[in-house]
């Protein structure tokens, strides 16, 4: 993997416009790296600009916008991490690196660890962390790092860990409750309801039809209490 160079008129806008673009066009775990790597060097150097400007007493609009640079900085750093958090975490369900608690040998050869393909464990840990955040609630991971700079606050990584940690895990899904969810919708989705009964009855097999009349009571029973209970 290439290590990324800062040329001496690289700006801000530049390195972040080049830590997108490689993130996006990203195929591999390398090119992923090298994203990650592209984005970290963009927001340790938003991070410099923001201290030297409060140490030179900047006006708060000029820190605003380097402030708002960083945020986009971290922004792709956080997507390149929990990329590669699933990618790694895919790869150990097949076999093709470590795992904790097994023995890390396939055919007699050591797997690759977190450290030997480029990650940390503990940037590893965060990284999943982060990608169940935005799994529980998508886009929660940018709204986060929005409102740090909308209240004005610097937006570090740290500060983006501190929030996602203290909020709140939602409750997950009784996979049961959101079948149900989902067949109802059905009805809507194929025009189910647009259609007689009879009609779709008649379009049944003798089985068919057997199903439904041994079924349909105890299912109206059902819908009955959850049009009671909603």
């Amino acid at each position: 993997m290439n290590v990324p160079v800062i040329a001496p008129n690289d700006t801000l806008p530049t390195l972040i416009d080049r830590a997108t673009a490689a993130l996006a066009s990203a195929r591999t775990s390398g090119e992923v790296l090298e994203a990650r790597d592209m984005a970290r060097m963009a927001y340790d150097a938003a991070k410099s600009a923001a201290r030297i400007m409060k140490a030179k007493e900047a006006h708060d609009s000029l820190i605003a916008d380097v402030h708002r640079a960083q945020a986009h900085a971290l922004a792709i750093r956080a997507r390149a991490e929990m990329r590669l958090a699933e990618e790694y975490d895919i790869a150990q369900e097949g076999g093709e690196v470590a795992r904790p608690g097994n023995p890390n040998f396939s055919e007699g050869e050591k797997l690759p660890s977190a450290r030997d393909v480029g990650l940390q464990p503990k940037d590893l840990h965060e990284a999943r962390v982060m990608r169940d955040a935005e799994r529980a609630e998508p886009g929660v991971i940018q709204r986060t790092i929005n409102r740090i700079v909308e209240r004005g606050e610097e937006p570090t990584r740290a500060a983006l860990k501190r929030e996602i940690a203290a909020k709140p895990q939602p409750k997950p899904m009784n996979p049961k409750a959101l079948w149900l969810w989902g067949r109802l919708k059905d009805f809507e989705r194929e025009g189910v309801l647009d259609h007689a009964a009879l009609f779709l009855l008649n379009e049944m097999t003798a089985p068919m039809r057997e199903d439904v009349r041994r079924l349909a009571p105890r299912v109206r029973e059902f819908l009955q209490e959850v049009e009671a209970e909603a």
